[in-house]
């Protein structure tokens, strides 16, 4: 078990790898989203999650749903394709050694098979008990999108040191999904828009100081904040001059609280927030991502 190896690991670095198989799907480690997928013929990749992480006993969550046509007016496929796969390890390792990790948490799903065999490939580790399957969940909803359907598999991970940084979000309130938090959300989603807007790169730095201070501490960097600002490139879009900065929306978003209730993000079907980056000659989207929690004084600070 990792708390045995703690000593072992002197900046251990964790990573979830996934494979991705016909199917729709949001993985989740401690109910923070890191990956979304609404249709996937096959994809493997890996995530580097030191951010999302915390010390003790993590949740790794996979909650799959037939997958969604490219365009919403088709909707969802009626059932799971009997080949419906999906796979989430997350592991731990000494920072830029791979070839020696640890697993410490692993789910394989097969949706398409009958509620009592869909996890029994997953792996047998010590210390873990059995994936837990929900088939009765209240389906995900966006705008303009509700995925039916829906089945959940969570199992905990192996205990991670109690020397692991405590993250500031842990320590927030209780987000409550009411209309006066939504608003307030949004307002200090605006007040980052205008920073961008009128240039204010001071006021940018500012903003994403505890973002990237615990980025800092995540990533084992030398340098305080300002190397978590290079690491995030935090206002490097005011000097892009094919970036054009889109028009802020009020309206059309959803206030998605996560984290078990300790973050919150504003963000439409296609998961974008109140504003996004034009690419003026490729005419693509470039999206920032934002996750805010409240601390004790009621206040919103972005810190994913």
């Amino acid at each position: 078990m990792l708390n045995a190896q703690a000593a072992d690991y002197k900046k251990p670095e964790f990573t979830l790898a996934l494979t991705i198989t016909g199917v729709g799907v949001d993985i989740r480690l401690n109910d923070i989203s890191i990956e979304f997928e609404k249709y996937s013929g096959h994809s493997t990749m890996t995530y580097e999650v030191n951010s999302s992480v915390i010390a003790g006993v993590n949740e790794l969550k996979v909650i799959t749903f037939p997958f969604m046509n490219k365009e919403w007016s088709e909707g969802q496929t009626k059932d799971y394709h009997e080949e419906a796969e999906v796979k989430a390890a997350l592991y731990v390792h000494e920072q830029g050694d791979e070839d020696n990790k640890t697993l410490l948490s692993q789910i394989h799903l097969r949706p398409g098979l009958p509620l009592d065999a869909m996890a029994n490939e997953s792996v047998s580790i010590d210390g873990l008990g059995d994936v837990r399957l929900d088939n009765s969940s209240q389906p995900l909803g966006f705008p303009n999108a509700v995925f039916n359907q829906q089945i959940v598999a969570t199992r905990k991970s192996l205990a991670v040191q109690g020397n692991y940084p405590r993250w500031a979000w842990q320590d927030g309130q209780i987000i409550e999904g009411t209309a006066e938090n939504s608003n307030s959300l949004l307002a200090a989603y605006r007040e980052i828009y205008e920073a961008y807007k009128n240039n204010d790169r001071k006021k940018l730095l500012e903003l994403h100081a505890p973002r990237s201070a615990e980025y800092t501490i995540a990533n084992y960097l030398d340098g305080g904040v300002d190397a978590g600002h290079e690491l995030l490139n935090t206002g490097k879009r005011l000097d892009d001059a094919e970036s054009k900065l889109s028009d802020f929306l009020e309206e059309g978003g959803k206030f998605d609280i996560y984290a078990d209730g300790r973050m919150a993000r504003i963000i439409d079907a296609a998961e974008y927030h109140p504003f996004v980056f034009l690419h003026k000659t490729m005419n693509i989207v470039h999206t920032l991502k934002f996750g805010f929690y409240k601390n004790k004084a009621g206040e919103w600070v972005m810190i994913r």
